[in-house]
């Protein structure tokens, strides 16, 4: 192993006695056979699944797209979910596309409903800390904070599409960044659907690890970084808090 220092050499070992240690506590009493038997049922039961939804022919992508419009209105199952089954069944790019145009669908018709709602919630909430805030940052047209919102993971965008209709944010700028926002999410589980089809293993682990370096310090940080952006802002325009504007 030239070319290693003396601490690289041991982390190396270490590394390679964990996953040895790994392999062998999974194995006992079978456990490794069990749990490959397990992801074989999986695979057998998600062709099923894929069978059920190519059962509708030329109606499939129409019948997955509502699929995807009434998890964000309702939210029957997660988004996750519905999108890794979509790459599984139609590929990355046709699942990418049909979920774009359900998500997008459906986050219109949550802000509808907040429009609708707003004109009943916003009197009970117009005089709170949070509601001016977030309407007088609408007002401003500043969007960069609601985007940014929509693409990090783990933020309930179901619901913030159902707050932004009740902000004045106009219905045009809400379809850019909804539409927009949501993509790299919806790309990535595409993809890891998709390979999950192909049984290429290791490119699905590969990618199922770009995911996690991509997701978890967002879910993470995300907090940190909205602050940071509001600080930026602020420093730029003023405080968020003088006046209000109403709701269209």
């Amino acid at each position: 192993m030239a070319g290693l220092t003396k601490r690289q050499y041991i982390l190396a070992l270490g590394v390679l006695l964990f996953l040895a240690l790994l392999f062998l506590y999974l194995n006992r009493e079978g456990m490794l056979t069990t749990i490959l038997g397990q992801l074989k049922n999986f695979k057998t039961e998600s062709d099923e699944l894929r069978a059920a939804i190519l059962a509708y022919g030329p109606y499939a992508p129409l019948f997955f797209i509502a699929i995807q419009i009434f998890q964000v209105i309702l939210a029957p199952i997660p988004g996750e979910v519905s999108g890794l089954v979509g790459g599984y069944v139609f590929g990355t790019w046709p699942c990418f596309l049909y979920s774009t145009i359900g998500l997008t669908i459906g986050s219109l018709i949550a802000f509808g409903g907040g429009r609708l709602l707003g004109s009943f919630l916003t009197d009970r909430f117009r005089h709170t800390r949070f509601y001016r805030s977030f309407n007088h940052l609408i007002c401003r047209g500043d969007y960069l904070i609601p985007f940014i919102l929509f693409i990090l993971p783990g933020f309930p965008k179901d619901s913030l599409s159902y707050l932004l209709g009740m902000s004045s944010m106009p219905l045009p700028i809400f379809i850019f960044v909804a539409g927009v926002g949501r993509m790299p999410g919806t790309l990535l589980l595409s993809a890891n659907g998709a390979e999950a089809y192909s049984g290429d293993w290791l490119k699905l682990a590969l990618l199922f690890i770009l995911s996690a370096v991509l997701v978890i310090p967002a879910m993470l940080y995300r907090h940190r970084l909205l602050e940071k952006i509001r600080h930026h802002r602020q420093a730029k325009t003023g405080p968020t808090e003088r006046g209000d504007c109403e709701t269209p």
